[in-house]
């Protein structure tokens, strides 16, 4: 019965000691302002507005693949466009949090350079918080806890 009670105070921290949630754009997206060939799992997609984007017309296309731009955190779908400011807007790394209990899902975006689609992907419920991630200077991901 001794050897019991250390076995269960090993194991009850776990949980607290989960792993982050880590998402990085992809690296590219072909589009003739519509997303073409399929998604990575659990990405859906969305076109911004014209005044966001190079003045191409729905169905023109973007001669290559493009790269990310940047990532946008939404309350809610994007469609509705409520993108979050973030706490620290003017810093480095850009950081946001959320409360505890929310009533709507969180929604990570990567937007793309000269095309209007944009991919979305919604955060895992537990998470509270999400910061930017990236390389050589460009946000392409993001760490939520």
């Amino acid at each position: 019965m001794r050897l019991a009670i250390p076995v269960i105070l090993l194991v009850a921290p776990w949980p607290a000691l989960a792993a982050d949630w880590k998402l990085e754009c992809p690296r590219e997206l072909a589009t003739t302002q519509a997303v073409s060939g399929t998604l990575p799992a659990g990405w859906s997609s969305f076109a911004r507005t014209r005044s966001e984007a190079k003045d191409a017309a729905p169905g023109a296309a973007v001669t290559a693949p493009t790269p990310p731009a940047s990532v946008s955190i939404f309350d809610g779908p994007p469609t509705e466009m409520a993108d979050l400011v973030p706490d620290n807007p003017n810093a480095k790394v850009q950081r946001w949090t959320f409360g505890k209990t929310r009533t709507r899902d969180i929604y990570v975006v990567c937007n793309y350079v000269d095309t209007r689609m944009k991919l979305a992907q919604k955060v895992p419920a537990g998470v509270t918080s999400c910061a930017l991630t990236g390389s050589d200077g460009a946000a392409t991901g993001v760490v939520c806890r």
